[in-house]
C-alpha cells in the first residue's frame, strides 16, 4: 500500500498530532506501508508555512492545506491519510482516511478561553464545518476520542463512517523507575515529599489557573508537596504571576522538556499525574496516556476525555469548579494511598494503548477504505 500523510505537525516538531501521527506511521511501516509523509517541516515532502501557522492559526492552516490540494494527484496512492484538514476547496483525494484529534466545533461549544478567543473559535468553527462536510461521500473518519466521535455527528458527518482510534503510547519508553531521587536530581526536583506532575501546553482549555488555585490551597494543608507543571503556553506567564500573588512557594515551572529525552524520566520521578482540562481532544490525552504507562495514579477532571482513569481503576475524578473543595478531595485521595493505582495505570496503558497495537487499527481501517473503493 502506498499511503500518503498530509498532516501539519511531525515530530519532532509540533505537540500533541505529531506525535500521534509519528508513532503510528513508525508502525505502519514495519507492516509494509509505503508512507511519504507531507508537513510543513518534512520530511519527505515540505508544504506550506510553519511560522505562519505558528502566528496566524487558521490562517496558516488554510495555506497549508490549500497547497497540499494543488500540490498532488489522487492517482498517485493508494490512500490519503488527513489530520485535520481544512480543505475548502479542490479536494484532490477520493480514498481519505481523515484523523480529527479535536474540533473546533467542541471547544467552541464549550465557552473555552476568553469572550475573543471564544469568538475566533466560533469563526473557525464553520470553516471546519464546511470543510468537513464537503469531503467526498468514500471518506472516513476516525476520531481520537468519543467525544470527538459525537462532535463529527453534530457536524453532518454519519455515524457510520465514525471509528473511534484512542491516542496510545509507547510503553517501552514511558515506563515506572525504581531510582526516583536520582531522576529529580536531573531535574532539580525535591528529593524528598510527593510530586504533584502536569504536562501540556498552558492554555485556557486545559485551565492553569484552577491548577493553581488548587495546588495554593493544598500547599497551605501539607506541606511535602511540590507541584512541577512541564510545558509552555500562551498562558504560562500569567500563570506564574498568580501563583507569586498566592504566595505559592513550591511549584516549579520547568517549561517545555525535550519529548524524547527527557520527559520519560519525568514522569518516572514523579509521584502522581495532575490535569484540570475542562477540554480535551483525545480520549485519552497523549499526556495522560504517558503518565499511566509510566505508573502514575492519576488526578483528573470529570470530563468524558478523562474516564479512562476511572474505567482503569487507576486514579480519582475531581469536580474543579470550587478550588478549597476540589483542594479537600485530593488530600483525602492522598492520604489513602492507593497504591494498586499505579499498577492498574501501567497494565491498562500496555494492554490497550501500546502504538504498535493501535496501529493495526489504523491499518484495518485503510484496507476498508480501499477494498470499498466503488
Amino acid at each position: 500500500m502506498r499511503l500518503l500523510v498530509c498532516t501539519t505537525e511531525y515530530f519532532p516538531h509540533g505537540a500533541g498530532i505529531a506525535n500521534v501521527v509519528y508513532n503510528v506511521v513508525q508502525q505502519l511501516k514495519e507492516r509494509g506501508i509505503e508512507c511519504t509523509v507531507c508537513s510543513p517541516k518534512g520530511p519527505d515532502i515540505r508544504l506550506g508555512n510553519w511560522p505562519l501557522i505558528e502566528k496566524a492559526g487558521v490562517v496558516g492552516l488554510l495555506n497549508y492545506w490549500y497547497r497540499v490540494s494543488r500540490y498532488f494527484r489522487d492517482s498517485d496512492y493508494d490512500a490519503v491519510w488527513l489530520q485535520n484538514p481544512f480543505i475548502i476547496a479542490n479536494n484532490p483525494f477520493k480514498r481519505c482516511l481523515v484523523t480529527m484529534h479535536s474540533t473546533y466545533s467542541g471547544s467552541s461549544d464549550l465557552g473555552v478561553g476568553n469572550l475573543p478567543f471564544h469568538l475566533y473559535e466560533s469563526v473557525v468553527a464553520r470553516i471546519e464545518r464546511s470543510c468537513l462536510t464537503r469531503m467526498p461521500p468514500t471518506t472516513l473518519f476516525t476520531g481520537v476520542g468519543q467525544p470527538v466521535r459525537e462532535e463529527l455527528e453534530r457536524i453532518g458527518i454519519a455515524q457510520d463512517r465514525i471509528f473511534y482510534i484512542p491516542n496510545g503510547v509507547n510503553v517501552r519508553q514511558f515506563h515506572p523507575s525504581p531510582d526516583k531521587k536520582a531522576l529529580r536530581r536531573r531535574f532539580g526536583i525535591p528529593e524528598e515529599g510527593l510530586i504533584l506532575l502536569s504536562v501540556g501546553r498552558l492554555i485556557p482549555a486545559k485551565q492553569p489557573f484552577t491548577l493553581i488555585e488548587v495546588f495554593s490551597h493544598l500547599e497551605e494543608q501539607r506541606g511535602d508537596l511540590t507541584l512541577c507543571i512541564a510545558g509552555g503556553g500562551e498562558l504560562l506567564e500569567a500563570a506564574k504571576s498568580l501563583a507569586e500573588r498566592l504566595g505559592v512557594r513550591n511549584v516549579l515551572f520547568l517549561g517545555n522538556v525535550d519529548h524524547a529525552r527527557d520527559l520519560p524520566d519525568l514522569y518516572a520521578c514523579a509521584d502522581y499525574y495532575i490535569m484540570t482540562s475542562k477540554y480535551e481532544g483525545g480520549m485519552p490525552p497523549l499526556t495522560l496516556a504517558e503518565a499511566m504507562a509510566s505508573g502514575l495514579p492519576c488526578i483528573v477532571s470529570g470530563i468524558p476525555n478523562l474516564g479512562i482513569v476511572r474505567d482503569a481503576d487507576a486514579g480519582t475524578a475531581i469536580d474543579f469548579e470550587d478550588a478549597e473543595r476540589a483542594g479537600d478531595e485530593i488530600l483525602r485521595y492522598l492520604d489513602e494511598r492507593h497504591s494498586d493505582h499505579a499498577a492498574n495505570a501501567r497494565r491498562y496503558a500496555v494492554e490497550r494503548l501500546d502504538w504498535e497495537v493501535l496501529s493495526g487499527r489504523y491499518a484495518r481501517t485503510l484496507e476498508h477504505l480501499i477494498a470499498c473503493e466503488p
